[in-house]
């Protein structure tokens, strides 16, 4: 089995993370993880979040930790579960402070998509988890990729805001430049870790805050079309 090949315009990315003999060698157990054992998501979708952007279209960083580890759960990008699949509970949790900061209506929907393709990169610090064992992808070898992944949107580009929720992500962060952008560091919205400081971190409207005193467009974070409360 192979995976499908990366999108064109992220291989030097990639490459400078890793080095390419690094980078064939994380390929190569991600092939062997997908042959051995039951993976999310589905190999087809593991650059999904890559597809609708290029490094220097990328305005924000959403750095979670794995991927969901139920059936038709996880397509590629973090925290956003297909459209008609259930919410799960941190991705509810990230609805709760939506409503709140933004004022937008509570979506019904948990597909991110929309945010993907302003420029809002959708990442895990871990890119696959098998079925059932949250966190059993971590010392895969992802570690490397994302940290030089960071490096590198941290320097190309422009302005850049950076979302680190929870301890895998602001261990990840460490490797931004982050002279010229906005970091945000909470907990994780999981339900053991959002009333830790995740609630009531405004990362909406910070962003979009950041964004207007650089000049520069805010993000329209609104999903469903609903654009207020009821």
């Amino acid at each position: 089995m192979l995976l499908p090949p990366l999108p064109p315009a992220w291989k030097f990315a990639f490459e400078c993370a890793m080095g390419t003999s690094g980078w064939q060698t994380l390929m190569g157990r991600i092939e062997s993880a997908y042959t051995t054992s039951t993976v999310f998501p589905p190999e087809s979708e593991i650059w999904a979040a890559l597809e609708s952007m290029r490094p220097e279209d990328v305005r924000v960083v959403v750095l979670g930790q794995d991927p969901y580890h139920g059936a038709g759960q996880a397509h590629g990008y973090a925290f956003s579960v297909p459209p008609g699949c259930a919410i799960p509970p941190s991705l509810r949790n990230i609805f709760t402070e939506y409503v709140q900061d933004t004022g937008h209506a509570f979506p019904q929907s948990g597909d991110l998509r929309p945010w993907a393709r302003q420029g809002v990169l959708l990442w895990n610090t871990a890119l696959t988890v098998v079925e059932g064992q949250p966190g059993s992808h971590s010392r895969l070898g992802y570690g490397e990729l994302t940290a030089g992944l960071l490096s590198h949107l941290s320097t190309t580009g422009g302005p850049k805001a950076f979302w680190l929720w929870g301890k895998h992500a602001q261990k990840a962060g460490q490797s931004i430049r982050k002279e010229g952008h906005l970091i945000i560091e909470s907990a994780h919205p999981s339900p053991l870790g959002a009333y830790r400081g995740f609630w009531g971190s405004k990362p909406f409207g910070q962003t979009n805050e950041f964004f207007q005193a650089q000049g520069l467009p805010p993000v329209n974070w609104c999903l469903d079309d609903v654009p207020l409360k009821l």
